[in-house]
C-alpha cells in the first residue's frame, strides 16, 4: 500500500512532478507543451466506427504521457446544461452562511457537504494557510443492483433544504448522472489508448465512484494573499479522472515538463480532462498525473468551477496494467484498494484544509536534486 503524507509541503517550488526528465523505462519523452490539446471525443458518445475512436484514443494517450491533461469537446453534454449547472453553484454558495452550515459536512459521517473558506483542523502549526475556497461535495444516487460494498459514499449526498434553493437537488441530481455517463465513456477511451480492449474498465466502472465537488473561489487581492495561500494550492488528484468545467473568469493551471505553469483558459463548452493517482498506479507512471492549481486574484467577482472525480469501484484492486509493464520497466507500485488508497488521501484534506499528497512525492519535494536523476 502506497503510503500518505501528513504534514506541510511547502511551496512546491521543487516538487518533481514525474514529468520533469525523460521517463527511459516506459521508453517516453515528455514535451513540454505551452497549451493544452484540445480532442474531440464524439467518437466515443454516439455511433462511430473503430477507426475514429482508435484515432482519438491516440490523441489521448500523447495527452496523457505529455501532460496528463487535456481538453474536451463534442462530449455529449450540452452547453447550456454546464453553464445551469454554474449558476446553480453561484446560487448555492450566495445562501446565508446560517443555510449552508446546515448542510456542513461535518454533520456526515462521509464528510459530505459544504465546507467554508480556510477551514482546517491543524495547518496552521505549519506555517502554511488553508486554501481560501469554499465548496460542496455531492455524489451519485446508489444504482440499481449495487453492491453496498465499495459504493465509496453514494447516496449519502446532504442537501439544501428544497425550500432554500428550489430546483438545485433535481436538477444537480441529473447533471451528476449526465458526467457519470461520460466518465464511463472517457474509461473506455481510455483503455484504448492504453493498448486495452475497449471494454477493459467497464467491470470495474459499472458502479464507479462519482463525487461532483462545486467550487467558489472569492475575489482576493494580490496585495493582501499569504505567499503561501491559493483558492486551491498545487495538488494532483487522487481517481481516475477528473471532469472539470470552468466559468468566464479562468485560474487554472497546470506545470508542464519542463516545470513552467501553464494558463489552462476556459473554452467554451469543453471539459477539462485530468488523469489523477490511481490511474498513475494502474498505468505504471506512463500517465502521471500532473501539478495543478488555481486562483481568483484581483477579478471583480467570484470564481465557479465544478470537477467531477471518476474512481473505480471501491473493492477494485489496482495494480500495473500488462501493457505498462515489461522488461527494464518493472511495476513500480504495489498493489492498492481503490476506496482505501482515496479514503486516506481525502482524509489528510479534510484535516489540512489542502490536498493530500503521496509520501513519494512528498521525499521528491524534500529532495528535488535526487528526484530529478534521469
Amino acid at each position: 500500500m502506497q503510503t500518505i503524507q501528513d504534514g506541510a509541503v511547502g511551496l512546491y517550488a521543487d516538487f518533481d512532478n514525474r514529468f520533469l526528465a525523460r521517463d527511459a523505462r516506459a521508453g517516453v519523452e515528455r514535451a513540454a507543451l505551452s497549451t493544452l490539446p484540445v480532442i474531440d471525443f464524439s467518437p466515443f458518445v454516439r455511433a462511430s466506427d473503430t477507426a475514429a475512436r482508435a484515432s482519438v484514443a491516440r490523441e489521448i494517450r500523447k495527452a496523457c504521457v505529455d501532460i496528463g491533461f487535456f481538453y474536451i469537446v463534442g462530449h455529449g453534454i450540452d452547453a447550456s446544461d454546464t453553464a445551469e449547472c454554474h449558476d446553480w453553484t453561484r446560487r448555492f454558495f450566495e445562501l446565508p452562511v446560517a443555510e449552508k452550515r446546515k448542510v456542513d459536512r461535518n454533520k456526515s459521517p462521509t464528510r459530505q457537504g459544504w465546507r467554508g473558506p480556510g477551514v482546517t483542523e491543524g495547518y496552521g502549526k505549519s506555517g502554511q494557510v488553508a486554501d481560501w475556497r469554499e465548496n460542496m461535495l455531492l455524489v451519485r444516487d446508489v444504482l440499481p443492483g449495487e453492491p453496498a460494498e465499495g459504493r465509496y459514499n453514494a447516496g449519502e449526498a446532504q442537501w439544501p433544504a428544497e425550500a432554500a434553493l428550489p430546483g438545485f437537488r433535481e436538477f444537480m441530481t441529473g447533471h451528476i448522472r449526465r458526467r457519470f455517463a461520460l466518465g464511463r465513456a472517457m474509461a473506455r477511451g481510455f483503455a484504448l489508448s492504453l493498448d486495452l480492449a475497449e471494454d477493459y474498465f467497464d467491470a470495474s466502472h459499472r458502479f464507479m465512484g462519482g463525487v461532483l465537488s462545486l467550487n467558489w473561489y472569492p475575489p482576493l487581492e494580490r496585495a493582501k494573499v499569504d505567499r503561501t495561500q491559493w483558492g486551491i494550492s498545487p495538488h494532483s488528484d487522487y481517481g481516475t479522472v477528473t471532469l472539470l468545467s470552468q466559468d468566464e473568469l479562468g485560474g487554472l493551471e497546470v506545470r508542464n515538463a519542463a516545470g513552467e505553469w501553464i494558463d489552462v483558459p476556459p473554452i467554451p463548452g469543453s471539459f477539462v480532462i485530468n488523469v489523477g493517482e490511481l490511474m498513475a498506479l494502474w498505468t505504471n507512471d506512463l500517465y502521471a498525473p500532473s501539478l495543478h492549481r488555481a486562483t481568483n486574484i484581483d477579478t471583480p467577482k467570484a470564481r465557479v468551477s465544478a470537477a467531477f472525480f471518476t474512481y473505480p469501484h471501491g473493492r477494485t484492486v489496482v495494480s500495473c496494467l500488462p501493457s505498462c509493464t515489461g522488461p527494464g520497466n518493472p511495476p513500480r507500485y504495489q498493489p492498492v484498494i481503490a476506496e482505501e488508497f482515496t479514503r486516506a488521501l481525502i482524509e489528510q484534506a479534510n484535516r489540512n484544509g489542502r490536498p493530500g499528497i503521496l509520501a513519494r512525492r512528498f521525499e521528491a519535494i524534500q529532495k528535488p536534486e535526487r528526484s530529478r536523476a534521469p
